[in-house]
Formats: C-alpha cells, structure tokens, sequence
C-alpha cells in the first residue's frame, strides 16, 4: 500500500509536466532559450524528513530551452535542462546545500499528435542536520494523444517525489 501511495504521487508530480508539453509552440526552424530567475521553496510533509521538520530553500534557477524543426519530416524537437542551485534551512536551524536537475526531451510530429517526451527529474539535499542526503528522481516517458488524454510509465523512481520534490 505505501509504495502504491509513493509512485501515485510521483505520478501525479510527472503529470504536472504534461500541460507544459501541450504548451510547446516552435517559434522558429531553431531557438534557443535561456531564463534565470531566483527561486524558493518551502518542504514540508516530506516522507524522508523527521516529523514536523520543514526545510526552507533559495537559489538560482538556470532554464535552457533548445527547439528545431527537423526540415525532412517536419517534427519539432524540443531539448530542455534546468538546473536550480542553492541553499537551505531546516527548522531547527541545520544548514544544507540542494541541486535540482530536469531533463525533458520531446518530439512533436507536424500535426501535433501524438507528441512523446522523455522525463528525468532529480532534487538532492547535502548538509548537516537529519534531512542530509536527501535523493529524490524520477524517470518518466510520457506520451499525449491530445490536449486532454496521456499516458506516462515510470521507468525509474527512487524515493518520494510528491512530497520530497520542492521544484
């Protein structure tokens, strides 16, 4: 039962990536994009963390996007890599470093759909109180048939992304 509660969640933070999906329009034969902004988080009701213990979190977040449109068969190609870096607190004052990585690769065909993209997504948390070496990741294909039908198997899950994931 408790592992069917844990890949539920990591279902469902898998499905959160499939309205961005919908949403990748190319804007040009080739584009690359890239967007940093700050980022905080606050983590709470972790399954990895003690009872009660929150982690607060800030860092920087660096978003590359590369989309191409391959001229032969028309396919949109769309490569994006995120990587967030920073620093953490717990609640009772442990200080901590945390890295967040996404990959997600996506073929679109000219008309749309079907589109497929694959999915790899890791949070880990370093430091010096009890939420030390914290990993969570998930590996994901997912495929969407239309704006509001998709299919994702996991491939890969190691710990609890749904409540250990803060990004």
């Amino acid at each position: 039962m408790k592992e069917q509660q844990r890949v539920n969640r990591a279902l469902s933070t898998v499905a959160l990536a499939v309205p961005m999906l919908v949403g990748l329009v190319p804007s040009a034969m080739a584009d690359v994009s890239q967007i940093r902004q700050p980022i905080s988080f606050t983590l709470r009701g972790c399954t990895a963390l003690p009872a009660g213990m929150t982690v607060q979190g800030s860092g920087e977040s660096f978003v590359v996007t590369n989309t191409r449109i391959d001229g032969h068969t028309g396919v949109t190609y769309v490569e994006q890599n995120s990587l967030v870096t920073g620093t953490a607190t717990d609640s009772n004052g442990a200080s901590y470093m945390f890295n967040y990585h996404q990959h997600l690769s996506t073929q679109i065909p000219p008309g749309g759909f079907p589109m497929t993209a694959n999915l790899t997504d890791h949070f880990n948390l370093v430091g010096n109180g009890q939420a030390n070496q914290m990993q969570v990741h998930v590996v994901a294909r997912i495929t969407v048939s239309s704006p509001t039908s998709f299919t994702f198997d996991i491939i890969n899950l190691h710990g609890d992304p749904g409540t250990c994931d803060p990004i």
